[in-house]
């Protein structure tokens, strides 16, 4: 479903600050002894409002004291410089007040606003919050239960629209109903916070606004409620509301969101390619973040190549260079979904390489490892390639361990292992053997290279 939606943009309308609030006012506001400088703001808009004071408190200490919406609405205020809400900061000090009446200010300027579309062919406009806070603040985060940092997506509609809409968008993606504010609010609209990863929350977003053009287009008919990506009724092939999607208009474009549904005719630049064009992901993906890691290791392990060409490690090299296609074959294997090959890294396999790593002081005469600078540049290399293959370890289970999120429990046990076992053993393993290969070089195993004058210190097994 293409989507016309125009923004709504909210307007401050009233700023003041007090340096020291009276003893009574303070006392009416809960502020604690040394919080006692307020920021005070009146808006156009309450929700996003609500959302630019969460983002305050990112940029200072102070804190979301006081904030109200008004009954019926910014169309019905009580004064021009009313508007929908009301918001107020306490901070130690003014400079504190400022910093975070700034932020909020910009926030509301530049990020948070409702959007708008008509009713009908021509008829009035239905306004609505599809908002994603990637990152929520000290004052959204226990309003909704979670974590200072999670991401949050708010969804705020009229009454209708906002219950219809929220079940689109809780079944459009892996993400929890925080809080329902159920209609009426005090100005008559409905809503809540779903919670989950940031994808999760911008597909469940673009659902909640789908559902919404969906009843705009027809408010009045007998059918289901249709979300996100879902087919027209009636349409030519199309199948019946709730019991499948259609197929998309030949001018819709030929690239697809994986999580929606919603086609394009030229990729967006904040989208990529999972597997192809009708599998679009946020870069934030974790899938696609696990790719940039797998990336980042095969840089830091040719690194490591080089400094031991330089050094004349010959057999080094080439250990590496084992290293270096696994890591290449895992690209293929994650991208594809096919299992990966079995594998030996210096004629060892899986196990056995775990095993090494803990022999080291009977294999190569080196006990626990702890790098120094005397032992040179190849060291460094192989330990800073140990530490990043470390990072794509996690950066894999975390992409594979489906159906967990940070502020929901696990669908599954939580030491259940990862959909793909394979991919993280390779990992696990790598990071394994950059260790081995570390200990071999500092034990002079390696022809060529000189060993490192440095200490090999750590603990020793008794004799």
């Amino acid at each position: 479903m293409r989507i016309d939606l125009r923004p709504v943009k909210p307007r401050a309308l009233a700023v003041r600050t007090i340096p020291e609030a009276a003893p009574d006012l303070a006392a009416s506001l809960s502020l604690p002894a040394d919080r006692r400088a307020l920021g005070i703001i009146t808006a156009t808009s309450d929700d996003a409002l609500f959302s630019a004071l969460d983002q305050g408190t990112k940029a200072s200490p102070a804190d979301v004291v006081y904030a109200k919406s008004f009954y019926a609405g910014a169309a019905h205020a009580s004064g021009p410089l009313s508007g929908e809400c009301i918001g107020i900061y306490a901070g130690r000090d003014p400079a504190e007040v400022d910093a975070a009446m700034r932020a909020c200010l910009a926030y509301l300027e530049n990020e948070a606003w409702f959007y708008a579309i008509a009713v009908g062919a021509a008829g009035e406009d239905v306004v609505f919050y599809p908002h994603v806070i990637a990152s929520t603040g000290r004052y959204l985060a226990p309003l909704a239960g979670i974590s200072v940092g999670a991401a949050m997506a708010y969804l705020i509609a009229p009454p209708l629209e906002s219950v219809v809409g929220l079940d689109a968008a809780c079944k459009a993606a892996n993400v929890r109903l925080a809080k329902w504010f159920g209609p009426p609010s005090e100005t008559n609209f409905g809503g809540g916070y779903l919670v989950g990863d940031q994808t999760a929350c911008e597909a469940a977003a673009t659902a909640f606004a789908s559902a919404i053009a969906d009843v705009c287009a027809a408010p009045i008919t007998e059918r289901a409620a249709r979300g996100g990506g879902e087919g027209n009724p009636g349409a030519k092939g199309a199948k019946a509301a709730g019991a499948g999607r259609a197929r998309p208009a030949a001018d819709a474009g030929r690239f697809r969101a994986l999580a929606t549904g919603e086609h394009f005719a030229i990729k967006p630049d904040h989208l990529t390619h999972l597997v192809d064009d009708t599998s679009l992901v946020v870069k934030t993906h974790p899938r696609i973040v696990l790719r940039g890691k797998i990336d980042f290791l095969q840089s830091a392990i040719l690194d490591a190549q080089v400094a031991a060409d330089e050094d004349n490690a010959r057999a080094l090299v080439g250990e590496l260079g084992e290293l270096l296609e696994l890591a290449r074959t895992l690209v293929g294997a994650e991208v594809t979904g096919k299992p990966l090959a079995p594998f030996q890294l210096f004629g060892m396999s899986p196990d056995e390489v775990r095993d090494a790593t803990h022999h080291t002081h009977e294999l190569y005469g080196v006990p626990f490892m702890y790098p120094d600078v005397r032992q040179g540049p190849v060291i460094a290399k192989l330990n800073l390639a140990r530490a990043v293959a470390r990072e794509a370890e996690v950066a894999a289970l975390t992409a594979f361990d489906a159906g967990r999120t940070s502020d929901a429990p696990p669908a599954a046990s939580p030491i259940a292992p990862p959909a793909r076992a394979d991919i993280c053993l390779a990992l696990n393993r790598i990071s394994s053997a950059l260790y081995l290969l570390a200990c071999k070089y500092v034990a002079g195993r390696y022809d060529g290279s000189r060993r490192p004058m440095g200490p090999v210190r750590g603990w020793r097994p008794p004799r």
